[in-house]
């Protein structure tokens, strides 16, 4: 009869950086890591809060059944010798495998084929099995954060441990702790245990206490009590991303209006809305022009939060803005003449030179010519000298980041600078959530120039998202290959390239009926968000025949030229070459990556390049001078033809 088993880990209070990218499902991982230990169940659900880590598998057989295992051994070709007798080394497998030589089985892998023994594994009860299920379910989650200690994988000590299967308490540890039937609630600091009766009712005693499964759901609820809250002529700001993490992290959802004074609206947008961000996760306000408004949206911990409480947290946020006050008070007093000397040199010399070494800088220089705004080199330069300035004030020093919006309001009265005014000010509106994407092509350029460094460099500002820089790729439509961009800008920086595509392939296969290509996919080192997407939408009727044609294509071309190396330069030699290097030649040329331009190649091409492939041998001879140009075309083919997302890569034999 199958089962459920329900495990929790419960929390005090777990940090909402744990994830690297934005916030994950987790039932993907899981469900991947236990169906590849052939652990079959017909449902599972998760639950995540700063408090817990829930995960209910359902369905699970009682018992497991015998299975298969299939153990590698010596190639077919070592198996026999002279006399047609087995190997010394294929006895001995044999005998380690504890089967006879005349029952080992023959199977290809890469071109080669090699003996494998067959054995039966006897199939474990589900009781046994929970030990390892527990171990493949939390092991899947990947946390950001480094664990609390060495033999754990949680970045907190979890404060309860619950694992039942159906009505009884299992017999395992996490962290130390045993399991137990209970889940808690928590009010503010205070948590409260419920005794659960069986794994089945985990469900709905959660839903008693007031935690919602789904994050829609959540969210759905908290934007409802916000406008419930909200003075007439306020407006919840829209930050999708910030409001999503809330939801996500937080299990009260209770709202909170946290009113400040009016007088500290005379400082810069951006600086009340990164220290807002910074210190108190708060939601700003703004009226139906687009302008903040004295007030913010901030989260209770508590179930049923008193009027007190806010007037408490509002007071605080006064304090602190009194203090913030101060120091942008002392800023403007000094940046201005500072300012004005940049002015001067930038008037005598015609251009501003960014600080040796400033990341912004060494990120624009990269992103100018890649996206041809070569004219615009002078004004992004003199901006970023400004920002650099900027950078170097007290706001900036206790709010990284903030340089542009301490300068926007210094340079109006600079002669030299006031045209530049404009563009800064959009990078203002950018960066405290007006605007989706600046339309000044320099403001363009500087806010993902921020986002790269704040990113790479997180002490440097705030935290940013593979999605944000993602999105702003895609809005701005800026055609580039950003994992080269990070990888040159930023040498040191291991960038975690995988989680960023597995985000994208998990959002493709929810809003797309087309097919990742696995691991190949997940391995790429080149990734152009707003070509993909673009591809994306054109891609909708691809036939899976078309995909898997373009896969044994690939396969073919790949083997044919596995290790060769010719001079990519050679000239093609007959006609139909000439036409495929040429619209090669077109396609290497385009800005990124254009996945689409790439895929009606091969789609219109096709025949001629199975023409190209007729008549060759297995492998072609990179030492003979009748192969170069065909090896030349094919690499450069095989180069295309491997950036299409659905296109299978599997590992062919090398070269012999």
């Amino acid at each position: 009869m199958p089962k459920t088993l329900l495990l929790e880990a419960g929390f005090l209070c777990l940090p909402d950086n744990l994830f690297a990218s934005a916030q994950p499902d987790l039932r993907e991982p899981v469900s991947q890591a236990l169906r590849q230990e052939k652990i079959e169940f017909s449902r599972l659900r998760c639950w995540f809060s700063q408090h817990r880590i829930g995960i209910l598998i359902e369905g699970l057989v009682d018992t497991a059944t015998d299975s298969a295992k299939e153990v590698r051994g010596p190639k077919a070709s070592e198996a026999f010798d002279f006399n047609n007798l087995p190997s010394m080394a294929v006895q001995g497998f044999a005998a380690a495998q504890g089967v006879q030589y005349k029952d080992l089985i023959t199977r290809e892998v890469d071109g080669e084929k090699y003996l494998f023994a067959v054995r039966s594994v006897a199939g474990q009860t589900t009781e046994k099995l929970v030990p390892r299920i527990k171990e493949l379910a939390f092991g899947a989650i990947n946390f950001a954060t480094a664990p609390w200690s060495s033999k754990s994988r949680f970045p907190q000590p979890p404060t309860y441990f619950t694992a039942m299967l159906d009505d009884r308490v299992c017999d395992v540890e996490l962290d130390g702790i045993k399991a137990k039937n209970i889940t808690a609630s928590y009010d503010g600091l205070t948590s409260k245990q419920h005794v659960l009766s069986g794994a089945q009712f985990y469900p709905q005693v959660l839903q008693q206490i007031g935690i919602i499964h789904e994050i829609a759901e959540r969210r759905k609820i908290f934007e409802t009590r916000i406008r419930s809250i909200l003075p007439e002529g306020y407006n919840l700001r829209s930050e999708g991303a910030r409001i999503s993490r809330l939801c996500y992290y937080k299990e009260s959802l209770q709202p909170l209006l946290i009113k400040f004074k009016p007088e500290y609206l005379d400082m810069p947008e951006t600086v009340l809305h990164r220290y807002m961000i910074r210190h108190f996760s708060l939601l700003a306000c703004e009226n139906n022009r687009g302008k903040m408004m004295p007030a913010a949206i901030a989260v209770s911990d508590k179930l049923h939060p008193q009027s007190q409480e806010a007037i408490v947290r509002s007071t605080e946020l006064d304090k602190h803005f009194s203090h913030l006050q101060q120091l942008w008070q002392s800023d403007l007093a000094e940046l201005p003449e500072k300012l004005s000397r940049l002015a001067e040199r930038f008037v005598k010399d015609k251009v501003l030179s960014p600080t040796s070494g400033f990341p912004l800088a060494r990120c624009a220089i990269w992103l100018i010519p890649r996206l041809g705004l070569e004219k615009s080199a002078v004004e992004i330069n003199a901006l970023i000298a400004m920002i650099a300035e900027g950078e170097r004030s007290r706001i900036a020093a206790i709010l990284p980041s903030t340089g542009f919006a301490m300068v926007v309001n210094c340079i109006e009265n600079i002669p030299a600078f006031k045209t530049m005014a404009p563009v800064l000010q959009e990078v203002c509106d950018y960066f405290t959530g007006r605007i989706p994407v600046p339309g000044n092509s320099s403001a363009q350029v500087l806010c993902l120039a921020l986002l790269m460094r704040n990113y790479a460099m997180t002490e440097a500002g705030e935290q940013v998202e593979p999605s944000r820089i993602i999105a702003f790729l895609r809005a701005a439509d800026f055609r580039l290959d950003i994992f080269q961009a990070f990888s040159d800008v930023f040498p040191d920086y291991n960038l975690p390239r995988r989680s960023w595509l597995q985000a994208v392939a998990a959002e493709t296969l929810r809003d797309s009926q087309l097919k990742m290509a696995g691991e190949g996919f997940l391995a790429s080192y080149e990734f152009d968000p707003a070509s993909f997407y673009d591809a994306i939408r054109s891609w909708k009727d691809i036939a899976p025949a078309d995909i898997d044609g373009l896969s044994a294509l690939f396969q073919r071309m790949r083997s044919k030229v596995e290790g060769g190396q010719v001079d990519a330069n050679v000239a093609a030699e007959c006609q139909i070459e000439k036409e495929l290097v040429e619209s090669l030649t077109r396609i290497e040329k385009l800005p990124g990556i254009n996945y689409h331009e790439i895929f009606e190649f091969f789609k219109i091409g096709k025949v001629n390049i199975e023409a190209c492939l007729m008549n060759l041998p297995p492998v072609l001879d990179d030492t003979n001078p009748e192969h170069a140009s065909r090896i030349s075309l094919l690499q450069r083919l095989v180069r295309q033809l491997g950036r299409l997302p659905f296109v299978v890569k599997e590992k062919v034999s090398s070269k012999k």
